[in-house]
């Protein structure tokens, strides 16, 4: 499992975000707008009057979220902490810095419905589908999931292999709706948030779980060292970023420019932005990721945004 595993295979992926990001660029120049297509946010105050990020978070969630007694970590909390800093220069701001507020939520359905209901502000993490994008406004890209199994080792994690077993999946995530499509004849057992699948994996509960590649392989060598991630190929992949309500001005103008300058310092060798991502997808982690793996990802995200820009 790769970052960046067949580039040219996955670019769509990343160009369709890219491309709806940069479609939606005007679509939050006042509050409780929306892009084309999703519900619209309830009015409330934005983030400048508030001076909280209300940040959505589902429990442990690695590698996007590692729960610290009441703190929280992660490639999300990276991210969103790029965007907090980039609210803080904005010439919006008002006189209190803006700060994240975590919103922790029950289920991904829960944690979406917030951001819909502009209940939440952010949400980072959260892969791209066409069916969330009908209701949601999603950020840039900063990394790419695949929907895989962790399965018993002789299982290769083909629908045929699938195929009369019992599959452990997050209810109402991506990768439920990909393996219900791909496997004809598979049970599947619902768990409402990340941990309690990764719980029932460990304990015998459910002996092959389904997901998004990043997560299974964070999570394997905790919960099941001796399970293969398969099958070889995802069943399909998808740019994972952030979506964001219309609660606040330019909020998702902003996010994506937090984004774009994120990875932009990665690829430039920024030590500290290197050594905060690694620690959760690089060569610090259980992911293992190279840096040039991740920065050619980060690149393909920069150079079609930067090439749908120049278009649009």
């Amino acid at each position: 499992m790769r970052l960046i595993q067949r580039a040219a295979t996955g670019l769509l992926a990343f160009s369709t975000v890219a491309l709806v990001a940069c479609q939606n660029k005007d679509a939050d120049n006042k509050p409780g707008s929306q892009s084309s297509g999703s519900t619209p946010a309830q009015s409330t105050s934005s983030v400048f009057d508030t001076g909280k990020l209300r940040a959505v978070v589902i429990g442990d969630a690695l590698p996007m979220v590692k729960k610290n007694g009441d703190t929280y970590d992660g490639l999300s909390f990276v991210v969103l902490e790029a965007v907090r800093d980039q609210l803080n220069v904005s010439p919006l701001k008002k006189d209190k810095d803006i700060e994240i507020e975590p919103v922790a939520v029950g289920s991904a359905q829960e944690g979406l419905n917030k951001i819909r209901s502009g209940s939440a502000d952010i949400a980072c993490g959260v892969a791209f589908s066409w069916k969330r994008q009908r209701t949601l406004t999603y950020t840039l890209p900063f990394a790419m999931g695949g929907v895989r199994v962790l399965a018993p080792k002789g299982n290769d994690g083909t629908p045929d292999s699938l195929n009369g077993q019992t599959v452990g999946v997050v209810k109402d995530s991506v990768a439920a709706n990909v393996l219900a499509s791909s496997v004809d004849d598979a049970s599947f057992q619902f768990f409402n948030t990340p941990d309690e699948a990764l719980a029932a994996l460990k304990d015998g509960t459910v002996k092959i779980l389904g997901g998004d590649s990043l997560w299974l392989k964070a999570n394997q060598e905790a919960t099941a060292p001796e399970a293969a991630l398969v099958p070889a190929l995802p069943y399909a992949r998808s740019g994972i970023g952030c979506v964001v309500a219309g609660t606040t001005p330019k909020l998702l103008n902003m996010s994506n420019l937090a984004i774009g300058r994120l990875l932009s310092a990665y690829v430039n060798d920024n030590d500290e932005v290197r050594t905060e991502i690694n620690s959760w997808i690089g060569s610090g982690s259980t992911l293992g990721l190279s840096d040039d793996q991740i920065g050619s990802f980060f690149t393909i995200v920069l150079s079609t945004a930067a090439e749908f820009n120049k278009q649009s």
